[in-house]
């Protein structure tokens, strides 16, 4: 069993790295390093499947199947397992951006809907079915502004301490990641979502998983889908690293060379995380060390729209690769479509692909019939200033149905060990918009969904991210 435990910025920065995620946080991609487990990893070789391939849907009546075998042996009765969890109800917290501040800040013009709505719809739908091996989910809720770590630490105080609560969803993004460690270490609770980190997982003393691969496995796989697609030949490229990726950056050479290609330039912007003028100005000073080595490509890792940014300044003829599409799915209002297109990157599925992807059709039909002001088309069709309902629809959902498998196998009477044993043992499994997904034996995130995407500016008002191959399945 695999355990992870003992072992001010500027507002308009702040939010780039905070929203970023969440598309990526919904669907695309996640971020982090990976546990020293997870390092020494290798991607197993790309295989290649059309979009379009049919993924099952998982089938969460196991209550239901073991209640009506043919067993002589009464059912385990049901008792107060754990904190959070009594005979009748499973108690969970639930952290949710606060959009409005952002609003306020003029950070952005849109959220993501009614959130709490989102989430009501599919835990609803979970207890009307019979909850999970008969308990009902009771959540509970907070919202966080992102930019900083102020409002993140009331909320996980809130959801671990205020009330008891088995599991957060969600976790935290942005500025404030570093508060997902307040959960999982300081109140040892379980988490399912926020920003993993080596350091983080380290000191974590409860269970925690994520939907999105983790910042150096997703680079590895980045790479993969490269070569793979054909291209990494002949490319003469600058790796240029930020100081909150820096774990990453620190391994990329090495990484690069495993596929064959030494880099021209490693340089590291080492400007404050959020510091819109102090990045630009690093990157006056870096542009000049790409051009001076004569680099046709550049490796984005961390600080994607300030390195967008500097290299569209700086007149730089290159092609750009972003380690996290986090950057290029919520451009903030200091980066333009313009700075940003034909970036490259690698994701799960687009936006749009999942909104028509059958393994999240369950999920909008479930928000339909219970949200009636949720709109009916997708991201392709979305205008400026409207709620973004989709990226809740598809993040929240597969947030939810983590936490449904998870606790499902964690068994009737589950505590913090059964669901250690639970994530150890659920392997390859479909995820709404991850077909390909898997978790345990020393892997605490599930994407296994990977292909390349380029930024389009012609796409809808304010650009997009569009797909350029199949998909990949680099399931280890």
């Amino acid at each position: 069993m695999f355990m992870y435990r003992n072992s001010r910025c500027r507002r308009i920065a702040a939010l780039v790295v905070v929203l970023a995620l969440i598309s990526a946080a919904c669907g695309g991609s996640g971020s982090e390093s990976d546990t020293s487990t997870d390092q020494t990893t290798t991607v197993a070789t790309a295989t290649t499947v059309a979009p379009t391939t049919t993924v099952g849907t998982t089938d969460d009546s196991s209550e239901t199947t073991s209640a009506t075998t043919e067993s002589t042996e009464p059912l385990e009765p049901l008792t107060a397992s754990a904190r959070g969890v009594t005979e009748t109800e499973i108690h969970i917290g639930v952290s949710m951006l606060d959009f409005d501040a952002l609003k306020q800040f003029n950070l952005v013009e849109e959220g993501w809907g009614d959130q709490i709505q989102v989430y009501d719809a599919f835990i609803d739908e979970i207890n009307a079915r019979g909850g999970i091996h008969g308990r009902m989910i009771v959540p509970h809720y907070e919202h966080y502004s992102p930019l900083g770590s102020t409002e993140a630490e009331a909320a996980c105080i809130a959801l671990t301490q205020d009330v008891e609560t088995f599991a957060v969803l969600g976790g935290f993004l942005g500025p404030a990641e570093v508060v997902n460690t307040c959960i999982v270490d300081i109140n040892e609770t379980v988490l399912i979502g926020g920003v993993q980190t080596a350091e983080r997982l380290s000191v974590a003393r409860a269970p925690w998983v994520s939907g999105p691969a983790q910042a150096s496995r997703s680079l590895r796989a980045f790479l993969t889908v490269l070569q793979q697609s054909g291209r990494m030949e002949d490319r003469s490229v600058a790796v240029i690293g930020a100081i909150e990726r820096e774990e990453v950056y620190d391994g990329a050479g090495d990484l690069l060379a495993e596929f064959g290609v030494d880099p021209v330039l490693e340089a590291f912007n080492d400007a404050p995380a959020g510091d819109v003028p102090a990045t630009d100005a690093r990157w006056e000073v870096l542009a000049e060390n790409i051009r001076a080595v004569g680099a046709d490509t550049i490796l984005l890792i961390g600080s994607t729209q300030g390195g967008l940014r500097g290299i569209k300044a700086g007149g730089l003829d290159v092609e750009v690769w972003a380690a996290e599409s986090t950057g290029l799915e919520n451009l903030g209002q200091e980066t333009t479509a313009d700075d940003a297109e034909g970036a490259i990157t690698s994701l799960a599925l687009t936006d749009q692909q999942q909104w028509d992807h059958e393994s999240t059709v369950e999920c909008r039909e479930i928000a339909r019939s219970a949200i009636s002001e949720l709109p009916a088309k997708g991201p392709e069709a979305h205008a400026d200033g409207e709620e973004r309902w989709y990226k809740g629809v598809h993040l929240y959902c597969r947030n939810v149905r983590i936490f449904e498998m998870l606790m499902t196998a964690a068994g009737r009477n589950p505590d913090q060990e059964s669901f250690y044993a639970a994530i150890d043992g659920l392997g390859e499994v479909s995820l709404p918009g991850m077909p390909f997904a898997s978790v345990g034996s020393g892997k605490p995130d599930f994407n296994d969904t990977f292909q390349l995407a380029q930024f389009d500016s012609s796409q809808g008002e304010a650009g997009a991210l569009v797909s350029i191959t199949d998909l990949f399945d680099v399931t280890p």
